[in-house]
């Protein structure tokens, strides 16, 4: 979930405490882990996860009046809200629209973002939750796709330079990462745009690809990639370029077991057997599920 697993890993020693102090989170928690688990426990797990889901969510429908709220409830049942973004990455279900305006209802409700106020949690929070609007948005639908690239791109890199910071001599990589952003960046923007049709050179998809082959299985950023992966993939049109970017998919599945990656991989068959007339774009909300 962020790029370099260590001890300023949010996902691990901000998550993991705070759902010892906090239902709300440790259901949130539990959802996930079962669901992570359900697919190498094959059937065993003492309680079904879709129950544990619904547990959580059930609890978030039960703090209503978050304006009342004090400051670490608002910061809390925000955090339970994007643990549960990333359940619904493990599960690969249809649930991602409902958690993603959930997030965003919530946010309304304690003043937006800056409301969190500052500290660990509040600047962890939207480190994640930069990132998962630009990468969320356009599974929502296209309008929302174009506005949040357009208007809250360069925040989605929050979480690049906070470990730039942190480790100045991986710049290389993290410039790497986000320049292969901002090229997915621009080729969905392009499908979007109004009235345009002419799709993006071949020579441009060819770039992208030397650009990601310089990330050797398992180095390090490379599981960040996924989004823009997915993105150029959709756009692509050589075979080769094809194969190499299912490939890629297909290793970061076999290295999470996540099944929004499977997902990914059966949204981009349909995509490419798509007319040429076709956007895209427009078949990334179907399938009700957050690719990254």
């Amino acid at each position: 979930m962020v790029v370099i697993d260590d001890h300023h890993n949010g996902w691990r020693h901000l998550i993991l405490p705070v759902a010892h102090m906090n239902d709300l989170v440790l259901n949130s928690v539990l959802a996930v882990s079962a669901f992570h688990l359900s697919e190498s426990a094959a059937g065993y797990l003492p309680i079904h996860p879709r129950l544990l889901f619904m547990q959580a969510i059930g609890g978030l429908q039960n703090r209503r009046n978050l304006d009342k709220c004090d400051l670490q409830t608002k910061q809390f049942v925000i955090l339970a809200i994007v643990v549960l973004l990333a359940a619904v990455m493990v599960n690969g279900c249809s649930d991602f629209p409902i958690v993603f305006r959930m997030l965003q209802s919530a946010l309304d409700a304690v003043g937006g973002e800056r409301s969190l106020s500052d500290g660990e949690v509040a600047e962890f929070l939207r480190r994640e939750i930069h990132k998962m609007r630009a990468y969320g948005a356009p599974f929502i639908g296209q309008d929302a796709g174009r506005r949040a690239l357009e208007s809250q791109a360069q925040q989605s890199f929050d979480c690049l330079q906070f470990y730039f910071r942190l480790y100045p001599d991986h710049s290389h990589t993290f410039h790497a990462i986000a320049s292969l952003r901002q090229q997915a960046y621009r080729i969905y923007l392009h499908r979007t745009a109004t009235e345009t049709h002419i799709t993006i050179p071949v020579e441009s998809i060819e770039d992208f690809k030397s650009s990601l082959e310089t990330f050797s299985e398992g180095s390090l950023g490379e599981h960040t990639l996924v989004w823009a992966v997915f993105i150029a993939a959709s756009e692509s049109r050589v075979s080769t370029h094809r194969r190499f970017f299912e490939q890629f998919l297909e290793r970061q599945y076999r290295r999470n077991r996540f099944l929004n990656l499977s997902k990914a991989l059966q949204l981009l068959k349909r995509i490419w057997k798509r007319s040429s007339s076709e956007n895209w774009t427009a078949l990334l909300p179907e399938p009700r599920v957050l690719i990254m």
